[in-house]
C-alpha cells in the first residue's frame, strides 16, 4: 500500500466537500457529501491495510533481530570449542583451554553441535572396550577406545 494514494484520496474528499457549499440543490449537496464519504471510507480502508502492513513488518523485524541474536551467541559459543578425534573415527568438540577459563574441560556432542545445540557427553561407564560416554541431549553413545582396558592372561 502506496501512503501517496491515501493522500491523494484525502484530498480528493476534501476538495468535494469545500465545493459542497456551493451546490443549489439537496440532492446535488447529498451526491457530494456520499461521495466523500465513498473516498473517506476509501482512505480509512487504506489506512487500515497500511497499519497491518506495517505491524507484519515490525513483527519481522522482530523475528529477525532476534535471529541475529541467536547467531551471535552461538557465533560466541562456538569459538569457545574446537572439533577433535576422541578416538579414530569419533568426533567430538572439545572445550579450548585459556588463560581466561570459565568452564571444567568438557566434550560435546558434534551431532548436537551441528544442530546449533549443546550436548554434554558424561562418562557412562568404563568396559575392556574403553571407556563409554552418552550424549545428554540426543542419548547418542561413543566409545573412547583410547582408554581400552587390557584383559588379564592366565
Amino acid at each position: 500500500m502506496d501512503p501517496t494514494s491515501i493522500f491523494t484520496s484525502a484530498k480528493v474528499a476534501y476538495d468535494i466537500a469545500k465545493g459542497i457549499n456551493v451546490l443549489k440543490t439537496s440532492v446535488e449537496r447529498d451526491e457530494a457529501v456520499a461521495k466523500v464519504l465513498e473516498v473517506l471510507l476509501s482512505v480509512q480502508h487504506d489506512a487500515l491495510s497500511m497499519q497491518k502492513e506495517q505491524s507484519l513488518l515490525l513483527t519481522e523485524k522482530d523475528n529477525l533481530i532476534k535471529k541475529i541474536s541467536e547467531f551471535e551467541k552461538w557465533s560466541e559459543i562456538e569459538s569457545q570449542y574446537e572439533l577433535k578425534e576422541l578416538t579414530v573415527g569419533v568426533p567430538v568438540y572439545a572445550y579450548k583451554k585459556t588463560d581466561k577459563e570459565t568452564q571444567p574441560p568438557h566434550l560435546l556432542c558434534a551431532n548436537c553441535f551441528s544442530k546449533k545445540q549443546k550436548g554434554h557427553y558424561i562418562q557412562s561407564e568404563i568396559e575392556f572396550d574403553g571407556t563409554h560416554y552418552k550424549c545428554l541431549n540426543c542419548d547418542k553413545e561413543i566409545i573412547d577406545y583410547s582408554h581400552k582396558k587390557s584383559i588379564p592372561h592366565y
